[in-house]
Protein backbone atom coordinates (compact mmCIF):
# COMPACT_ATOMS: atom_id res chain seq x y z
CA UNK A 1 0.00 0.00 0.00
CA UNK A 2 1.17 3.11 -0.92
CA UNK A 3 0.69 5.98 1.69
CA UNK A 4 0.94 9.85 1.32
CA UNK A 5 1.54 11.31 4.91
CA UNK A 6 0.54 15.15 4.82
CA UNK A 7 2.76 17.13 8.11
CA UNK A 8 3.52 20.32 8.66
CA UNK A 9 6.61 19.51 10.39
CA UNK A 10 8.77 16.22 10.04
CA UNK A 11 12.52 15.65 10.62
CA UNK A 12 14.92 17.09 11.62
CA UNK A 13 12.02 18.99 13.27
CA UNK A 14 12.13 16.71 16.76
CA UNK A 15 8.94 18.00 18.88
CA UNK A 16 6.58 15.30 19.75
CA UNK A 17 4.02 15.76 16.64
CA UNK A 18 6.89 15.18 14.26
CA UNK A 19 9.00 12.73 16.28
CA UNK A 20 5.52 10.54 16.70
CA UNK A 21 4.91 10.12 12.45
CA UNK A 22 8.57 9.47 12.21
CA UNK A 23 8.82 6.60 14.60
CA UNK A 24 5.37 5.50 12.70
CA UNK A 25 7.12 5.34 9.28
CA UNK A 26 10.35 4.29 10.44
CA UNK A 27 8.54 1.47 12.13
CA UNK A 28 6.11 0.19 8.99
CA UNK A 29 8.43 1.16 6.16
CA UNK A 30 8.86 -2.34 5.48
CA UNK A 31 5.27 -2.80 5.00
CA UNK A 32 3.90 0.18 3.56
CA UNK A 33 5.44 2.17 0.85
CA UNK A 34 5.12 5.88 2.76
CA UNK A 35 5.95 9.31 1.12
CA UNK A 36 5.92 12.48 3.52
CA UNK A 37 4.58 15.57 2.04
CA UNK A 38 6.48 18.65 4.50
CA UNK A 39 7.47 21.92 4.91
CA UNK A 40 10.72 22.97 4.58
CA UNK A 41 10.97 25.17 7.73
CA UNK A 42 14.18 26.45 8.16
CA UNK A 43 14.62 27.05 4.46
CA UNK A 44 18.30 25.06 4.31
CA UNK A 45 17.01 21.77 4.67
CA UNK A 46 16.97 19.20 0.84
CA UNK A 47 13.44 20.05 -1.27
CA UNK A 48 13.57 16.10 -1.37
CA UNK A 49 15.50 13.35 0.69
CA UNK A 50 15.26 9.13 1.16
CA UNK A 51 15.46 8.63 4.58
CA UNK A 52 16.02 4.93 5.05
CA UNK A 53 12.85 3.62 2.32
CA UNK A 54 10.69 7.32 2.95
CA UNK A 55 10.51 9.71 0.44
CA UNK A 56 10.90 13.40 2.37
CA UNK A 57 9.73 15.92 -0.25
CA UNK A 58 9.76 19.54 1.30
CA UNK A 59 7.97 23.02 0.25
CA UNK A 60 9.15 26.51 0.76
CA UNK A 61 6.85 28.40 3.64
CA UNK A 62 4.84 31.08 2.22
CA UNK A 63 3.79 32.63 5.53
CA UNK A 64 4.49 31.99 8.93
CA UNK A 65 1.66 33.01 11.64
CA UNK A 66 1.95 31.87 15.33
CA UNK A 67 3.61 27.93 15.62
CA UNK A 68 2.14 27.54 11.92
CA UNK A 69 3.82 27.37 8.52
CA UNK A 70 1.79 27.64 5.38
CA UNK A 71 3.02 26.46 2.34
CA UNK A 72 1.41 27.36 -1.21
CA UNK A 73 3.39 25.62 -3.15
CA UNK A 74 2.54 22.19 -0.62
CA UNK A 75 -0.96 21.89 -3.07
CA UNK A 76 0.85 22.25 -6.13
CA UNK A 77 3.23 18.97 -5.09
CA UNK A 78 0.12 17.20 -3.25
CA UNK A 79 -1.73 17.28 -6.14
CA UNK A 80 0.31 14.55 -8.43
CA UNK A 81 1.26 12.54 -5.05
CA UNK A 82 -2.40 12.31 -3.90
CA UNK A 83 -3.28 10.57 -7.30
CA UNK A 84 -0.63 8.39 -6.95
CA UNK A 85 -0.78 7.07 -3.82
CA UNK A 86 -3.64 4.77 -2.21
CA UNK A 87 -3.89 6.36 1.49
CA UNK A 88 -3.98 10.82 2.66
CA UNK A 89 -2.84 10.37 6.23
CA UNK A 90 -2.98 14.32 7.46
CA UNK A 91 -1.30 15.11 10.97
CA UNK A 92 -3.17 17.25 12.57
CA UNK A 93 -2.90 19.94 13.79
CA UNK A 94 -1.81 21.43 10.13
CA UNK A 95 -2.12 24.61 8.59
CA UNK A 96 -2.95 22.65 5.10
CA UNK A 97 -5.42 20.61 6.70
CA UNK A 98 -8.61 21.53 4.70
CA UNK A 99 -6.98 22.12 1.09
CA UNK A 100 -5.83 18.50 1.85
CA UNK A 101 -8.61 17.01 2.62
CA UNK A 102 -10.56 18.16 -0.26
CA UNK A 103 -8.30 17.03 -2.64
CA UNK A 104 -8.01 13.30 -1.31
CA UNK A 105 -11.94 13.88 -1.61
CA UNK A 106 -11.75 14.91 -5.47
CA UNK A 107 -9.17 12.08 -6.04
CA UNK A 108 -11.81 10.00 -4.52
CA UNK A 109 -8.81 8.86 -1.95
CA UNK A 110 -9.47 7.05 1.82
CA UNK A 111 -8.61 9.94 3.75
CA UNK A 112 -7.19 9.09 7.38
CA UNK A 113 -6.53 12.18 10.09
CA UNK A 114 -4.31 11.40 12.91
CA UNK A 115 -4.81 14.31 15.59
CA UNK A 116 -2.22 15.46 17.83
CA UNK A 117 -3.82 18.19 20.01
CA UNK A 118 -6.86 21.45 19.67
CA UNK A 119 -4.89 24.30 18.73
CA UNK A 120 -4.27 26.41 22.14
CA UNK A 121 -2.83 29.74 21.55
CA UNK A 122 -2.49 32.73 24.34
CA UNK A 123 -4.77 35.48 24.58
CA UNK A 124 -5.51 37.88 22.67
CA UNK A 125 -8.34 38.91 19.25
CA UNK A 126 -5.87 37.39 16.83
CA UNK A 127 -5.25 34.07 18.54
CA UNK A 128 -8.72 33.49 18.94
CA UNK A 129 -9.12 33.90 14.96
CA UNK A 130 -6.78 32.11 14.86
CA UNK A 131 -8.11 28.78 16.54
CA UNK A 132 -11.74 29.59 15.21
CA UNK A 133 -10.06 29.34 11.57
CA UNK A 134 -8.10 26.03 12.36
CA UNK A 135 -11.64 24.56 14.40
CA UNK A 136 -13.81 25.26 11.35
CA UNK A 137 -10.87 23.44 9.06
CA UNK A 138 -10.22 21.17 11.31
CA UNK A 139 -14.50 20.38 11.08
CA UNK A 140 -14.88 20.07 7.92
CA UNK A 141 -11.83 17.48 7.15
CA UNK A 142 -13.15 15.20 9.96
CA UNK A 143 -16.36 15.12 8.60
CA UNK A 144 -15.56 14.50 4.88
CA UNK A 145 -12.49 11.70 6.30
CA UNK A 146 -13.00 8.44 6.74
CA UNK A 147 -11.23 7.45 10.03
CA UNK A 148 -9.88 9.50 12.68
CA UNK A 149 -7.71 8.94 14.50
CA UNK A 150 -5.40 10.26 18.65
CA UNK A 151 -3.90 8.57 21.33
CA UNK A 152 -6.58 8.54 23.69
CA UNK A 153 -10.34 8.11 23.90
CA UNK A 154 -9.62 10.09 27.02
CA UNK A 155 -8.82 13.32 24.70
CA UNK A 156 -10.71 12.63 22.01
CA UNK A 157 -14.14 12.71 24.19
CA UNK A 158 -12.87 16.13 25.40
CA UNK A 159 -11.20 17.84 22.12
CA UNK A 160 -13.09 20.78 20.85
CA UNK A 161 -12.77 19.21 17.01
CA UNK A 162 -12.43 15.49 17.82
CA UNK A 163 -15.63 15.34 19.79
CA UNK A 164 -18.02 15.00 16.91
CA UNK A 165 -16.54 12.04 15.42
CA UNK A 166 -16.11 9.53 18.06
CA UNK A 167 -18.08 6.93 15.56
CA UNK A 168 -15.40 7.21 13.02
CA UNK A 169 -12.53 7.43 15.72
CA UNK A 170 -10.12 5.11 16.85
CA UNK A 171 -7.27 5.06 19.77
CA UNK A 172 -3.85 4.40 18.65
CA UNK A 173 -0.57 5.43 20.44
CA UNK A 174 2.38 5.40 17.76
CA UNK A 175 5.86 3.62 18.43
CA UNK A 176 8.23 5.10 20.82
CA UNK A 177 11.61 4.39 20.71
CA UNK A 178 14.72 5.38 23.44
CA UNK A 179 18.06 6.07 22.41
CA UNK A 180 21.56 5.71 24.40
CA UNK A 181 25.16 6.67 24.57
CA UNK A 182 25.53 10.23 25.81
CA UNK A 183 28.16 12.56 25.13
CA UNK A 184 29.58 16.05 26.50
CA UNK A 185 28.35 18.38 28.71
CA UNK A 186 24.74 16.66 29.77
CA UNK A 187 26.63 13.59 31.43
CA UNK A 188 28.94 16.02 33.43
CA UNK A 189 25.80 17.92 34.57
CA UNK A 190 23.70 15.43 35.97
CA UNK A 191 26.43 13.09 37.07
CA UNK A 192 27.29 15.92 39.29
CA UNK A 193 23.97 16.62 41.22
CA UNK A 194 23.62 12.99 41.38
CA UNK A 195 26.64 13.51 43.30
CA UNK A 196 25.40 15.88 45.53
CA UNK A 197 22.71 13.15 45.96
CA UNK A 198 19.87 15.48 44.60
CA UNK A 199 15.93 14.15 43.76
CA UNK A 200 15.95 15.32 40.28
CA UNK A 201 12.65 16.15 38.82
CA UNK A 202 12.96 16.51 35.15
CA UNK A 203 10.25 18.75 33.17
CA UNK A 204 10.80 20.42 29.68
CA UNK A 205 9.15 20.74 26.07
CA UNK A 206 8.17 23.78 24.63
CA UNK A 207 7.82 27.06 26.67
CA UNK A 208 4.87 28.08 26.39
CA UNK A 209 1.80 28.87 28.34
CA UNK A 210 -0.19 25.83 27.75
CA UNK A 211 2.49 23.31 29.50
CA UNK A 212 1.95 25.19 32.60
CA UNK A 213 5.61 25.46 34.05
CA UNK A 214 4.50 28.62 35.96
CA UNK A 215 2.43 26.61 38.15
CA UNK A 216 5.56 24.10 38.28
CA UNK A 217 7.96 27.62 39.99
CA UNK A 218 5.31 28.58 41.74
CA UNK A 219 4.73 25.09 43.72
CA UNK A 220 8.81 24.66 44.50
CA UNK A 221 9.62 26.63 46.80
CA UNK A 222 7.34 24.84 49.39
CA UNK A 223 8.87 21.07 47.71
CA UNK A 224 12.37 23.07 48.82
CA UNK A 225 11.28 23.36 52.39
CA UNK A 226 9.55 19.75 52.73
CA UNK A 227 12.76 18.49 50.57
CA UNK A 228 16.21 20.56 50.85
CA UNK A 229 17.91 18.06 48.41
CA UNK A 230 15.61 18.51 45.79
CA UNK A 231 16.73 19.94 42.27
CA UNK A 232 14.38 20.46 39.05
CA UNK A 233 16.06 20.14 35.31
CA UNK A 234 14.35 21.53 32.19
CA UNK A 235 15.09 20.00 28.86
CA UNK A 236 13.74 22.23 26.26
CA UNK A 237 14.43 25.61 24.79
CA UNK A 238 13.05 28.17 26.87
CA UNK A 239 12.31 30.96 24.18
CA UNK A 240 9.98 30.74 21.29
CA UNK A 241 9.64 33.00 18.59
CA UNK A 242 6.17 32.80 18.32
CA UNK A 243 5.49 32.82 22.10
CA UNK A 244 7.87 34.43 24.70
CA UNK A 245 6.13 32.94 28.19
CA UNK A 246 9.44 32.65 29.52
CA UNK A 247 9.84 36.31 30.07
CA UNK A 248 6.28 36.87 31.54
CA UNK A 249 7.29 34.14 34.10
CA UNK A 250 11.15 35.42 34.52
CA UNK A 251 10.45 36.93 38.28
CA UNK A 252 9.05 33.48 38.99
CA UNK A 253 11.92 31.78 38.07
CA UNK A 254 13.94 34.35 39.61
CA UNK A 255 12.48 32.82 43.00
CA UNK A 256 13.75 29.38 42.34
CA UNK A 257 16.51 29.71 40.13
CA UNK A 258 19.20 28.49 42.52
CA UNK A 259 16.68 25.10 42.60
CA UNK A 260 16.56 25.25 38.72
CA UNK A 261 19.04 23.75 36.14
CA UNK A 262 18.51 25.10 32.24
CA UNK A 263 19.96 21.94 30.17
CA UNK A 264 18.61 23.47 26.74
CA UNK A 265 17.62 21.75 23.82
CA UNK A 266 18.64 18.11 24.16
CA UNK A 267 19.60 15.61 21.22
CA UNK A 268 18.11 11.88 21.47
CA UNK A 269 21.05 10.02 22.75
CA UNK A 270 21.24 13.06 25.83
CA UNK A 271 17.60 12.63 26.34
CA UNK A 272 17.84 9.12 26.93
CA UNK A 273 20.66 9.76 29.71
CA UNK A 274 18.26 12.79 30.79
CA UNK A 275 15.44 9.98 31.39
CA UNK A 276 18.14 7.51 32.94
CA UNK A 277 19.38 10.22 35.63
CA UNK A 278 16.07 11.86 36.72
CA UNK A 279 13.86 10.58 39.42
CA UNK A 280 10.64 11.38 38.45
CA UNK A 281 8.91 13.30 35.71
CA UNK A 282 6.72 16.49 36.12
CA UNK A 283 3.85 17.25 33.74
CA UNK A 284 2.48 20.32 34.96
CA UNK A 285 0.34 21.10 31.44
CA UNK A 286 -3.17 23.18 31.56
CA UNK A 287 -3.04 20.93 28.30
CA UNK A 288 -1.48 17.99 26.53
CA UNK A 289 -2.45 15.62 24.20
CA UNK A 290 -0.31 12.43 24.60
CA UNK A 291 3.16 14.13 25.87
CA UNK A 292 5.84 11.92 24.41
CA UNK A 293 7.90 13.64 26.62
CA UNK A 294 6.25 12.08 29.77
CA UNK A 295 5.88 8.55 27.91
CA UNK A 296 9.39 8.01 27.06
CA UNK A 297 10.48 8.99 30.64
CA UNK A 298 8.11 6.40 32.16
CA UNK A 299 9.16 4.04 29.31
CA UNK A 300 12.35 4.78 31.03
CA UNK A 301 11.46 4.05 34.38
CA UNK A 302 9.78 7.16 35.79
CA UNK A 303 7.45 8.15 37.66
CA UNK A 304 5.35 10.98 36.82
CA UNK A 305 3.45 13.76 38.25
CA UNK A 306 1.02 15.23 35.68
CA UNK A 307 -1.56 17.41 35.94
CA UNK A 308 -4.82 16.18 35.75
CA UNK A 309 -6.11 16.94 32.12
CA UNK A 310 -7.59 14.80 29.55
CA UNK A 311 -4.74 13.25 27.24
CA UNK A 312 -2.27 13.44 29.53
CA UNK A 313 -3.59 11.69 33.02
CA UNK A 314 -3.71 8.73 30.39
CA UNK A 315 -0.21 6.60 31.03
CA UNK A 316 -0.82 7.12 35.09
CA UNK A 317 -4.43 6.26 35.59
CA UNK A 318 -4.11 3.37 33.39
CA UNK A 319 -0.97 2.38 34.91
CA UNK A 320 -0.63 3.66 38.39
CA UNK A 321 3.13 5.07 37.68
CA UNK A 322 2.96 8.24 39.11
CA UNK A 323 0.32 10.34 41.06
CA UNK A 324 -2.14 12.84 39.41
CA UNK A 325 -2.75 16.87 40.77
CA UNK A 326 -5.27 18.53 40.05
CA UNK A 327 -4.83 20.94 37.22
CA UNK A 328 -3.80 24.62 37.68
CA UNK A 329 -3.51 23.88 41.50
CA UNK A 330 0.18 24.69 42.69
CA UNK A 331 -0.68 23.64 46.17
CA UNK A 332 -2.03 20.17 45.21
CA UNK A 333 1.37 19.45 42.66
CA UNK A 334 3.25 20.14 46.04
CA UNK A 335 1.39 17.73 48.12
CA UNK A 336 2.09 15.02 45.13
CA UNK A 337 5.48 16.20 44.61
CA UNK A 338 6.62 15.46 48.28
CA UNK A 339 4.41 12.41 48.35
CA UNK A 340 5.81 10.92 45.37
CA UNK A 341 9.17 11.63 46.77
CA UNK A 342 8.62 10.17 49.71
CA UNK A 343 6.53 7.13 48.81
CA UNK A 344 8.48 6.12 45.74
CA UNK A 345 8.38 2.56 46.23
CA UNK A 346 4.82 2.53 46.16
CA UNK A 347 4.88 3.19 41.82
CA UNK A 348 7.07 -0.17 41.43
CA UNK A 349 4.51 -2.13 40.32
CA UNK A 350 3.49 0.41 37.38
CA UNK A 351 6.45 0.13 35.67
CA UNK A 352 5.34 -3.23 33.86
CA UNK A 353 2.30 -1.98 33.10
CA UNK A 354 3.81 1.11 31.15
CA UNK A 355 5.45 -1.79 29.17
CA UNK A 356 2.63 -2.88 28.29
CA UNK A 357 0.91 -0.20 27.21
CA UNK A 358 4.09 1.15 25.30
CA UNK A 359 4.44 -2.21 23.19
CA UNK A 360 5.85 -1.30 20.15
CA UNK A 361 4.68 -4.31 18.07
CA UNK A 362 1.69 -4.59 19.22
CA UNK A 363 1.26 -0.95 18.72
CA UNK A 364 2.35 -0.36 14.87
CA UNK A 365 0.47 -3.21 14.18
CA UNK A 366 -2.56 -1.39 15.76
CA UNK A 367 -1.46 0.89 13.22
CA UNK A 368 -0.70 -0.73 10.25
CA UNK A 369 -4.62 -2.50 10.66
CA UNK A 370 -5.61 1.18 11.01
CA UNK A 371 -4.19 2.13 7.61
CA UNK A 372 -4.70 -0.97 5.50
CA UNK A 373 -8.54 -1.67 6.22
Amino acid sequence: MKVLIVTDYFYPHWTGISKSIYNLVTSLQSKIHFTVLTVNYTGRLKSTETLKKIKIIRTFSTISFSRSKFSLSLFLKAIPLIRSNDVVFINSPSAHILPIALLAKVFKKKLLIFHQGDLILPNGFLNRIIEKIFDISSFISFSIAHKVATYTRDYAEHSRVLKPFLKKFSPLIMPIYLYDSPQGQTIKILQGLKNQKKILFGFGGRFVEEKGFDILFKAIPKVMREIPNAHFIFAGEIKMEYEDFFKKTQALFDRVRQNVTIMGLLDEKELAYFYKMIDFIVIPSRSDCFPLFQAEAMLAGKPSIVSDIPGARFLVRQTGFGLVFASEDPRDLVEKLIDAAKNRDRFRLGQQKVSEILNNTRNAEAIRKYIEE
